[in-house]
């Protein structure tokens, strides 16, 4: 029997073979460092598609979240400056 048998047909489908492939597939992914890998099986792009959505989500809310905080520091040394004004 031959050792063909056991390995994947496609090279992408090695891509999430261990979590920590996974991880890093997702991350390239997510970041538009890598395309969304093809010749997956439907549960491998099920499984790669939630991760990258998961990281696009986060890094998102951290957009936001640092414009949000980056506007009120603004307003808080516009408002400091204004009390600086009238000492």
């Amino acid at each position: 029997m031959s050792d063909s048998i056991y390995k994947p047909t496609n090279h992408n489908a090695d891509l999430l073979s261990t979590p920590e492939k996974l991880d890093r597939v997702a991350n390239l992914v997510a970041e538009g460092e890598f395309p969304f890998p093809t010749g997956l099986s439907p549960d491998q792009q099920v499984l790669l598609a939630t991760e990258v959505r998961k990281r696009r989500h986060q890094r998102l809310v951290k957009f936001i979240a640092r414009s949000i905080a980056r506007d009120l520091w603004q307003k808080i040394e516009q408002h400091n400056q204004k009390g600086k004004d009238y000492d």
